[in-house]
């Protein structure tokens, strides 16, 4: 089992992903800014300066997290992408009766924990914190991707574990009514991934001398 292009495919893209940021971010205001001057002469002095401010909420907050939303959602992805293939490889190696997809659990990390450590028998090596870590990227993808990081029309008490999920992790805020991702925590989430896929590949294969550690481009 191989591992290494989709790591280096993810790790490609978060090396240019600030840099596409700015370029979006300049083509935008650019393109904005010239269609609102084709307005100018119909548009209240107030009314120009507000699209002004509009285009600047855009370029300077929006557009950048709308692109740290997507590199969480890439990260997570890759993790489960990486353990299910490992379920389905002990799976076949070990002969288990008991299919991956079958076990039920309330999220996939505890899936992926039920199935090693209590029908597989082999036991992950991640610590604590690490297991701490991943549960938050997991809650922190899941409301990114279902609510685009918007706060607002949530239950009350929906909205609170979110803050209180996001007083947790560092790099992470609420700004206003939506929830920000920073390039730090990015950096953080895909070392983490990256070191706990790492640990538990070397682990099988020092079981079973395959699958390879995924290899990362200058990691």
């Amino acid at each position: 089992i191989s591992f290494g292009y989709e790591s280096w495919a993810l790790d490609s893209y978060l090396k240019v992903l600030e840099h596409q940021i700015e370029h979006a971010r300049a083509q935008y205001r650019l393109r904005a800014e010239r269609e609102l001057e084709k307005q100018k002469e119909d548009l209240e002095h107030y009314e120009y300066g507000a699209r002004l401010s509009e285009i600047d909420e855009a370029a300077d907050a929006q557009i950048p997290r709308f692109f740290h939303i997507g590199a969480v959602v890439s990260i997570w992805g890759l993790f489960e992408s990486f353990l299910t293939d490992f379920a389905l490889f002990v799976c076949k190696r070990e002969k288990i009766g008991l299919p991956f997809k079958d076990i039920r659990a309330d999220n996939f990390r505890g899936q992926i924990e039920k199935y090693f450590e209590k029908v597989a028998r082999i036991p992950i090596p991640w610590t604590p914190e690490e297991r701490e870590r991943l549960g938050q990227l997991q809650e922190l993808r899941n409301f990114l991707a279902h609510r685009n990081g918007r706060l607002m029309d949530l239950p009350p008490e929906s909205e609170r574990k979110v803050k209180n999920l996001v007083s947790r992790i560092e790099g992470v805020t609420v700004e206003g009514s939506t929830v920000v991702v920073t390039p730090e925590y990015i950096a953080s989430a895909s070392d983490l991934v990256f070191t706990c896929v790492g640990k538990f590949s070397q682990q099988l294969a020092d079981k079973y001398v395959q699958p390879a550690s995924p290899a990362r481009t200058g990691h």
